[in-house]
């Protein structure tokens, strides 16, 4: 039998899809208020020792996030995690990382923070603001609109978030170009430039997505000059991460008319406080970096899981498994 780590919520959720594995698991739930209990017999556990954990939205955006991360990362027997998000860069996971013998991703978030882009890109383009106080003033106008169809689309950092909006933006009938390293063909592309050619294609882009991850490499490249070279008509989004974008820069551009707008499910100091510019600045639409918070995505991280645990009980290769060494710089 296997120590498996679940929230309680979760525990509530998947308990039937647990069943199968009832000669094999374990479950020790937290709940809320961070107290660990035997989910069969609803025994105290002091100290929970798990062999397996699922990181999720209950147990990640909860109240009690510290006393689960500890008991995960302190484990000394800590075999497999599961995490229910994409990115490894969090330091939570970075600690859980260096303690796990394996480390799995799950990549169902993709489709909803490409829905997030398409959304942002829609209320930008059929010209939402406007229309907004236009109906809080009472007042009635006409105004033109763009399409997604026939738009030009630069999506820097093309891996699942990329791909997932460029299907839907060339469904749609917009024009996709992929920024990443590796080059050839990807689905949701149509066509892949390498990163140095990056600044050469923001000038034809009408809209520009970001969505890599925070290294030394990517730290502040969304800067004066990234913004001088976009179109004044253009939108500029970022689902990557705050630390990508030099906010002052973007800010002084939007003030200068270059880009239109920004977009922006992330900011480099989350939560951000209330004195921060951006949350009244007129061309910038902010999100509390929940674009990845939908019921499909909590259902799909669910779906990994299971899906995981019978490949770990079948001696079978796990999906989206982390390389050990990605953690080691710590």
């Amino acid at each position: 039998m296997k120590d498996c780590l679940v929230h309680a919520k979760t525990f509530a959720r998947i308990a039937p899809r647990l069943k199968s594995f009832e000669d094999k698991l374990n479950i020790i739930v937290m709940d809320d208020s961070g107290a660990f209990a035997n989910a069969r017999t609803g025994e105290a556990v002091v100290e929970p020792k798990p062999e397996i954990a699922f990181g999720n939205a209950d147990a990640f955006f909860g109240p009690s996030v510290r006393e689960f991360v500890l008991a995960v990362a302190r484990s000394d027997r800590l075999d497999w995690f599961q995490s229910a998000a994409a990115g490894i860069e969090n330091p939570a996971f970075v600690m859980i990382g260096q303690a796990a013998r394996t480390f799995t991703t799950n990549h169902t978030q993709s489709e909803a923070m490409a829905e997030w882009a398409l959304w942002q890109a829609l209320d930008f383009f059929r010209q939402g603001p406007k229309h907004r106080a236009q109906q809080a003033a009472g007042h009635w106008e006409r105004h033109d609109s763009r399409e997604i169809r026939r738009s030009k689309w630069l999506i820097v950092g093309f891996g699942s978030i990329g791909a997932s909006t460029g299907r839907r933006v060339m469904a749609l009938g917009g024009e996709v170009t992929g920024v990443r390293r590796s080059q050839g063909l990807a689905e949701g592309a149509d066509r892949i430039v390498p990163p140095d050619r990056m600044m050469a294609e923001l000038p034809g882009a009408d809209v520009v997505l970001v969505c890599l991850p925070h290294t030394p490499e990517t730290e502040g490249m969304a800067n004066a000059d990234f913004f001088a070279a976009m179109k004044p008509d253009a939108l500029f989004m970022n689902l990557g991460r705050g630390a990508l974008v030099d906010e002052a820069a973007l800010m002084a551009a939007l003030d200068a008319g270059r880009p239109a707008h920004a977009a922006l499910d992330v900011a480099s100091e989350e939560p951000l406080p209330r004195d921060n510019p951006l949350w009244s600045h007129p061309g910038v639409t902010l999100t509390p970096h929940d674009s990845p918070q939908t019921q499909g995505t909590i259902i799909g991280a669910d779906d990994t899981f299971i899906e995981n645990l019978h490949r770990y009980f079948n001696g079978e290769p796990l999906h989206h498994l982390i390389d050990k060494a990605e953690f080691a710089a710590g």
